[in-house]
C-alpha cells in the first residue's frame, strides 16, 4: 500500500495566528514549520506501522513548511515552489490513499481557527454546486477523480467535523479546538503526535477492512468564488473566462471536474 499525505499548516497544534504562526513574515513561523514536520513524522510513523510501504508526503502550504532536515527518513518529499495543480495531481493519483495533516476548516466557519479557502487574504467563501467547499473536500474530489479515496484528516475539530460531512468513512484525529479566529485550546505537541500515529493507524486498518470509497460527483460542475474585494473578481474575470455573477462573485462551469476546480472555464 502506498499513502499520499497533503499538508498545511493551520491546522497543526499551536499553530495559533495567521499573521504570528502561518505566515512566512511571522514571528513564530520557523517553530511552526517544526511543530508540522513533527505531526507529519508521526503519520509517517503511524503508517509504517500499519504496513504502509511507501509515503510521499506534499509540502503543501503556501510557501512551503517542511523541514527538509527533520522529515522521517522513510518519507519522500514533494516540494519547490512554485508547484502547479498538475505538478501536485499526477503524483497523487499513483497512490492507493491519501492523508492530510495540519487541516483547517474551510473560510466562514466560526469556530475554525484560521479557517479559510486557499487564500486567507482574498477569498470569502467558495461553492461547488451550491455546496459549501473547503479545501478537505476540493482534494476529495481530486483524488476522487481517479479513484483515490481520503481515508484521514488530523487538525483542529471544526477541520475534522467537515471532514466526516464531506467524506464518509474518514478517520480523523482532533489536536486542537477553534475558540476564535486567532486563539484555540491545543493539545501538547506531544500529545498531538501520539492521537496521529494511533488514529492513522486505524484509519488504514479500517480501510483494509472497510474500504472508504473516492468521492466523485457527476457533471456538470459550477464552482462560485466569492472574493473579498471587487479588484478580485475584476483580476478573475480579466485572466480567464468566468462568468460575472455580481461584484465580488465569479463563477466558472464545465464538465470538466478538473477543469473548474483549476479555475477555468468551458462554458
Amino acid at each position: 500500500m502506498k499513502v499520499f499525505i497533503m499538508t498545511d499548516i493551520e491546522g497543526v497544534a499551536g499553530v495559533v495566528s495567521h499573521e504570528q504562526h502561518s505566515y512566512p513574515t511571522g514571528k513564530y513561523y520557523e517553530d511552526s514549520k517544526k511543530l508540522l514536520t513533527g505531526e507529519v513524522n508521526a503519520a509517517v510513523d503511524g503508517l509504517l506501522a500499519a504496513g504502509v510501504e511507501k509515503v510521499l508526503v506534499a509540502d503543501g502550504h503556501g510557501p512551503g513548511a517542511i523541514c527538509f532536515e527533520l522529515l522521517h527518513p522513510k518519507a519522500l518529499l514533494l516540494h519547490g515552489r512554485p508547484i502547479t495543480r498538475q505538478q501536485l495531481l499526477n503524483p497523487m493519483w499513483e497512490y492507493d490513499a491519501v492523508v492530510m495533516i495540519g487541516q483547517h476548516a474551510r473560510a466562514g466557519t466560526a469556530d475554525g481557527n484560521q479557517s479559510h479557502t486557499q487564500d486567507s487574504l482574498r477569498v470569502d467563501w467558495m461553492e461547488l454546486n451550491g455546496h459549501p467547499v473547503g479545501e478537505t473536500l476540493q482534494l476529495a474530489l481530486w483524488a476522487g477523480w481517479k479513484g483515490v479515496p481520503v481515508i484521514f484528516v488530523g487538525g483542529d475539530a471544526a477541520a475534522c467535523r467537515e471532514a466526516e460531512e464531506d467524506v464518509p468513512g474518514i478517520t480523523t484525529a482532533v489536536v486542537k479546538w477553534g475558540i476564535g479566529t486567532n486563539c484555540e485550546i491545543s493539545r501538547s505537541a506531544q500529545a498531538s503526535c501520539a492521537l496521529i500515529n494511533e488514529r492513522i493507524q486505524l484509519a488504514v486498518e479500517k480501510h483494509k477492512a472497510d474500504p472508504v470509497g473516492p468521492i466523485r460527483w457527476e457533471p456538470p460542475y459550477a464552482l462560485t468564488i466569492r472574493w473579498l474585494a471587487t479588484h478580485d473578481a475584476d483580476n478573475a474575470e480579466h485572466q480567464s473566462d468566468c462568468e460575472r455573477v455580481d461584484a465580488k462573485t465569479v463563477q466558472y462551469r464545465s464538465d470538466n471536474l478538473i477543469d473548474v476546480l483549476c479555475g477555468r472555464h468551458r462554458g
